[in-house]
């Protein structure tokens, strides 16, 4: 018995020894766990959003491999990164072909030029014996005439003779004045054909110059050359393509080389759909590139897309939409070590370029002496700083050298009333085709009278007299003597490039100033989460933890604000006090923020 009471005691004690030593593990979590906490805290919030993008110019020209109804291949290239003058040479292609059926459609113009000759030639001849035919006819008809007036002294029978005589004459002068018509007739029916002939092969000739004008690229405005990469390479996974060199073939079309107006810089950039929301045109950005880490610029939101586009071959397959942002250039150009004299030229370039609008570029080859293309645009910061200085003549803005109706409003408004004055209110459409040629070329008269040479259709037939032949190549107009002295730029190590100071392609954190929300109660993200689809914080009572439903109102880049529920200099968790260990759940939403990530934003929010 008393074995027995001594074994129940000791058993009683392990077990009190064991309860106590449970209560005292359970108990020592709560005494050993450490949570963080922040204070609630309350003043002026900046609700930023921010965006990575890059640099590239404002106005840029794009220059394409011509149609040559033929092989398109790269004899000459400018190398990548020169610096072009106005009417540089950039590109050249293989001009073989287009000079061997120049030289076919010049034969067989002059070919036809022959036939027509011989044609006239031989009208001429056969109108002079017709006419001696026709004499002849005429003279027999007369003496038929003279000989029925002697009728009344000869017999009957002589005078029927008569009669019958001078009607078969008649008869005969009728046929032989039918004949002749019908001849000339069809002789100036072979000579209309051969006329025909003589203008499409002129048409066709006219197509080949334009074709060989076309074999030559040149640089619209001053501006560094990037060359494009050689799309038409067959490739295989894992190559990157190359880059467009000399002796390459080519489409048709295929983008060949970008001309870089550096006068103007601006940076574009994508948001996702939430920050995009938020986003005004004209709302200030601060940027600061990765190449100039201790400088920040400012700038604005110049203008936003307004569908969301994917990158397939980014590691990020969100939608997203373009942002453009502007650039302050006066504080970038003075960063770069500009003067003040330098960074006011670049500006004066920058804003006469702008007053030119946007740069544009044709693949299409339209006929000799028709208009196309845009306006350029002027040159680029170079030594210096100072832009580079359009040349004369050639090229200019669409409406000068040739202006048509696609000049600018000014030009057009003009042309416009000097033909209305010209032709007394008559349609061009009911002028003859020399009547619209004399139209035109008074027009032109006019038109340089004040100042515009705008008043004709380019190198056509219409050009006014002393005007050079215009080209258009690839939508920018030059003359013959500009394709005949264009020449390639020096390369890069070899030109004088004191400082081209910028180049497209680098990147910027752009930074944008959403909102400022003046005397607002915050939290730290962390702090927020969410119970029962509600938002809660974990405010300290004491030495526990009592949750509590607030109301965001915005919310920045790492805090919350909180429209109602909280008090400046309340203690909060900034981790979850009821997550146990092996909550995976609770434990990410408290890495991600709780509740923050789903809840609205509004403007300035998420």
């Amino acid at each position: 018995m008393r074995k027995f009471i001594i074994r129940l005691i000791i058993l009683l004690v392990l077990v009190g020894a064991g309860y106590a030593a449970y209560r005292v593990y359970q108990a020592l979590p709560q005494r050993q766990e450490s949570i963080a906490t922040a204070k609630v805290k309350q003043g002026d919030v900046v609700v930023r959003s921010f965006a990575r993008g890059e640099l590239r110019a404002v106005r840029s020209a794009t220059l394409t491999a011509p149609n040559l109804f033929g092989t398109v291949q790269v004899t000459k290239l400018a190398t990548l990164g020169s610096l072009a003058r106005e009417k540089d040479l950039v590109v050249e292609f293989d001009d073989a072909e287009v000079l061997s059926r120049l030289e076919e459609k010049q034969l067989e113009l002059d070919q036809i030029d022959e036939q027509v000759k011989k044609a006239q030639a031989d009208l001429a001849i056969r109108d002079n014996q017709d006419q001696v035919e026709l004499l002849r006819a005429r003279y027999s008809v007369r003496r038929a005439e003279l000989e029925v007036k002697r009728n009344e002294l000869i017999s009957a029978i002589d005078a029927k003779k008569n009669q019958l005589t001078l009607e078969e004459s008649k008869r005969r002068l009728l046929q032989l004045e039918s004949d002749i018509k019908s001849r000339r007739e069809q002789a100036q029916a072979e000579l209309a054909v051969l006329r025909e002939k003589r203008n499409k092969a002129t048409l066709e000739l006219n197509r080949e110059k334009q074709r060989l004008a076309q074999v030559k690229l040149i640089a619209p405005m001053a501006g560094l050359v990037a060359v494009k990469q050689n799309r038409s390479t067959v490739m295989m996974f894992g190559m990157q393509l190359p880059d467009i060199r000399e002796g390459d073939q080519v489409q048709p079309g295929m983008p060949v080389a970008d001309i870089l107006d550096l006068s103007e810089m601006e940076v574009v950039a994508k948001v996702g759909e939430l920050d995009r929301a938020n986003l005004v045109e004209g709302q200030e950005v601060s940027m600061r590139l990765d190449a100039i880490p201790d400088k920040t610029f400012t700038g604005k939101i110049k203008s936003m897309s307004g569908t969301a586009s994917a990158n397939m071959f980014s590691s990020d397959p969100a939608k997203k939409f373009d942002v453009i942002f502007s650039i302050d250039m006066r504080q970038l150009l003075s960063a770069l070590g500009a003067n003040e004299a330098a960074v006011n030229r670049i500006l004066a370039q920058a804003e006469v370029n702008r007053k030119k609008g946007p740069m544009t570029a044709s693949s299409s080859m339209p006929m000799m002496g028709e208009m196309g293309g845009g306006p350029p645009a002027g040159g680029m910061m170079m030594a210096g700083g100072a832009p580079g200085q359009a040349g004369e003549g050639g090229q200019r803005q669409r409406g000068q050298n040739g202006g048509g109706q696609n000049g600018d409003p000014e030009t057009q408004r003009k042309r416009r009333e000097i033909i209305t004055k010209l032709s007394g209110g008559k349609s061009m459409a009911d002028m003859s085709p020399e009547e619209r040629a004399e139209m035109m070329t008074k027009v032109s008269a006019e038109m340089q009278k004040l100042g515009m040479a705008g008043g004709n259709r380019g190198g056509g037939a219409n050009r006014a007299p002393g005007m050079p032949q215009m080209f258009n190549i690839g939508g920018f107009l030059f003359s013959q003597k500009d394709l005949d002295s264009a020449k390639l730029p020096p390369p890069p190590e070899e030109d004088n490039q004191l400082d081209v100071l910028l180049r497209p392609g680098l990147l910027a954190d752009v930074q944008i100033i959403v909102d400022k929300v003046p005397n607002a109660i915050n939290i730290p993200i962390q702090s927020l989460f969410e119970k029962e689809g509600k938002a809660v914080v974990y405010v300290k009572n004491g030495t526990r933890f009592e949750p509590r439903e607030v109301k965001p109102l915005k919310r920045s880049e790492n805090v919350m604000i909180i429209a109602s529920g909280l008090k400046a200099g309340e203690t909060i968790a900034m981790a979850d006090p009821e997550a146990k260990p092996g909550d995976k759940k609770k434990k990410t939403e408290g890495k991600a923020g709780g509740a923050a990530s789903a809840l609205p934003g509004g403007k300035g929010g998420m």
